[in-house]
């Protein structure tokens, strides 16, 4: 077993935390390839996250030769922190190897209550005060790029949102595929394109993206379709390769 805290307060919390897991009374956020519930400890609610067990071959490679995704949740979260960029609060992590193989593992924060979800925003063209949603999310996505944070899965259900008074305050989940490096006009391109196939909404954030940039709007806007076209050629693909695994 191999864990990490963030306090020691929360030692014993983490140490049993497939007991406090596996509670009836917990509420699931999601259950298909990994599980995510809520749990309660001491009055207070956290999100544990348990990921699925790897394949027989990356059971030995995270066993020996790459960190966990738990761990690079946590370790991700504190950069994050560092940076001044919201993700709900990390506790801690906790591994449950065997001698040769990667087996279970947990991630373990604090329950962030949001209001919704940014993809409630793409997918409701009449969602309240939408157009000042979107400028405030990529002033957010900006500010992401300009302290070299690539969040690899940087998708619509991954950004919550909560609004105090008129504030929309933004923070990002699910950070295990994540790295920090300089953000070129590709690599921009690349994660904005990720988020909406709206071709108005698609223009309205490349023209502001751009604004606030200082890059040019027309240029800027023709990349981000260029990237566009290649992220559906990509999931094209990879649901002609899915359908192909499932006629075997």
């Amino acid at each position: 077993m191999t864990y990490e805290a963030r306090n020691e307060r929360d030692r014993d919390f983490i140490l049993n935390i497939k007991l406090y897991f596996n509670q009836e009374a917990n509420r699931t956020l999601y259950d298909k390839r990994n599980i995510i519930k809520v749990v309660e400890f001491e009055g207070k609610k956290y999100v544990v996250k348990s990921f699925k067990t790897p394949h027989l071959l990356n059971q030995i490679v995270y066993r020996f030769f790459r960190d966990s995704k738990a761990k690079r949740s946590f370790i991700n979260s504190l950069k994050l922190a560092k940076l001044g960029i919201n993700t709900p609060e990390p506790l801690g992590y906790i591994e449950f190897p065997t001698r040769f193989r990667f087996k279970e593992s947990f991630y373990i924060s604090k329950f962030f209550d949001f209001d919704f979800e940014i993809r409630a925003v793409f997918k409701d063209k009449k969602f309240d005060d939408r157009e000042n949603i979107l400028k405030r999310f990529i002033e957010y996505t900006y500010k992401l790029h300009k302290r070299k944070v690539h969040h690899i899965d940087y998708s619509p259900g991954n950004i919550l949102v909560k609004k105090v008074g008129s504030f929309y305050s933004f923070s990002i989940i699910d950070v295990n595929r994540m790295e920090f490096i300089e953000f070129d006009d590709d690599l921009r391109m690349h994660n904005l394109a990720k988020l909406t196939k709206d071709r108005e909404d698609n223009e309205f954030m490349a023209r502001y993206y751009a604004q606030i940039a200082k890059l040019d709007e027309t240029a800027f806007l023709t990349k981000l379709n260029e990237a566009l076209l290649k992220q559906q050629q990509y999931l094209d693909n990879k649901k002609r390769l899915k359908k192909l695994k499932g006629k075997r």
